[in-house]
Formats: C-alpha cells, structure tokens, sequence
C-alpha cells in the first residue's frame, strides 16, 4: 500500500487492507517471472537488470493513470470491499472484466470461493470511499451499498459512475496476484465525472463535450 491508502493496482503498489462495511437499505439496482537483463531499445530507456529497484519500478507504473474502483463479495453480515486500480475491459462477447488482486490481501481469499462479485467505478466525489477501502478508515462516513436483484450476493456501491454486478468465469494466477475474470451479469452507469489515480495521488477529469 502507498503512502495514499490506495492499492495502485497491487501489483504497482503493494496490498491493500480491505475494510469491513455496513450496508444500506435500499432499492434494487437498475440495471512476474524473474526478470533477465534486456538491453535498451532506445537511449535513455533503463535496462532491467535481475535485481532491479522495486521502489523506482513502482514509480514507473504508476505513471500509468487509471481509474479506481471498490470491489466487493457478499451482503450485510458478510459484505467485504476493497479498493484496487488494476481494473479493465477483458472483452464484450462475451462481456467480461478482469480485476487484479494480490494473493496476500484478503478480499484474494474471498475471491478464491465467490461465484459473484461486484465492481463500482468510482466517482470524483468518491476520494473518501477509497480511502476508506483501502484501509484508511472514515470514521464519518457512511458507504452505502445497493443489491443487485437476481444476483444474491452481489451489492454495489452508490453514486458510481458505473456499477458491474458479476459471475466468476475464470482465476489465472499471475505471479503474486491473480487475475479474476467475471462475466457481467448487470451493469448500471452514470454521467457524474470518475476519480483518477496518478503517480500516488487523486485527481478528477473535466468531461467531454
């Protein structure tokens, strides 16, 4: 975990503690291998030598910048989020997402055994949920999730700028992670700007017009 609470992508930035949550009464939602040296292709690229710097290839990776997300399993009692980046489209037919969880965090044990799970694209008023599931608690703050109707188990975050209820479809371990791979089973979406992520700290986009 960073300095900032959240898990940039795990894999960039280290494991991210997971968080506990109440959940809301509400309506139904509408909806790495051992690296060897390489020579540089170009002047001014770094080599990757066997043992390279972790802390400067962080760095690097978080120049890439992303969206954030809250993924959660189970409801009330049982509900679980996490905070993570390592999000993305994995294809529309059949429509698929893949998330990136390290296997030492403890939304991965979780994963292991879910058949569904939600994904919440967070919105640039939503810096607080991040941080908050990413193990900087808020204490004042009040999370508040949504069921998904036909999906038992699956509950999204509000105020989203897009919510993904899913089914497990595949696991792929990828070094000290593993990819989960779920199939959407209902989505929602809204016009509200995302939160972005870069080189370890928020910021927010203007909207296209």
């Amino acid at each position: 975990m960073n300095a900032h609470g959240l898990a940039i992508s795990e894999a960039a930035a280290g494991v991210a503690a997971a968080a506990h949550v109440g959940q809301c009464s509400t309506d139904a939602a509408a909806l790495a291998a051992t690296p060897a040296a390489a020579p540089a292709c170009a002047a001014g690229v770094d080599s990757v030598p066997p043992r390279f710097d972790e802390r400067r290839l962080r760095t690097a990776l978080g120049r890439f910048a992303t969206g954030v997300v809250v993924i959660s399993t189970g409801s009330g009692d049982t509900l679980h989020a996490m905070t993570a980046n390592a999000f993305m489209s994995g294809s529309l037919r059949p429509p698929l997402i893949v998330v990136s969880v390290g296997q030492r965090a403890r939304m991965h044990e979780r994963l292991m055994s879910a058949e569904r799970f939600g994904v919440s694209v967070l919105s640039d008023e939503q810096e607080p949920h991040s941080r908050h599931f990413a193990g900087e608690p808020q204490s004042w703050l009040a999370p508040c999730f949504t069921e998904v109707e036909g999906l038992d188990g699956v509950v999204l975050l509000e105020r989203a700028v897009a919510r993904f209820g899913l089914r497990m479809s595949d696991r792929h371990v990828c070094g000290d992670h593993t990819l989960f791979v779920g199939e959407v089973m209902a989505f929602s979406l809204d016009e509200r700007a995302p939160l972005v992520f870069f080189g370890g700290r928020y910021a927010g986009v203007a909207q296209a017009r």
